[in-house]
């Protein structure tokens, strides 16, 4: 795995956690969906950069 994918990944889950505990109306469950949330979403950004920078160097 590229060192890229892991940090999207962890840092979009933790960013959406962030996000979630900030708003002080938030639900308890909505605390822990955001960061599955988020995860999900960074690891298709980071698999997509992954993907675009090995197309440029190939």
């Amino acid at each position: 795995m590229n060192l890229r994918l892991i940090l999207w990944t962890v840092g979009m889950a933790y960013a959406a956690f962030l996000l979630a505990r900030g708003n002080g109306a938030s639900s308890f469950g909505a605390s822990f969906i955001a960061p599955f949330l988020g995860a999900a979403i960074g690891f298709a950004l980071g698999s997509l950069f992954v993907k675009r920078d090995k197309r440029k160097h190939s």
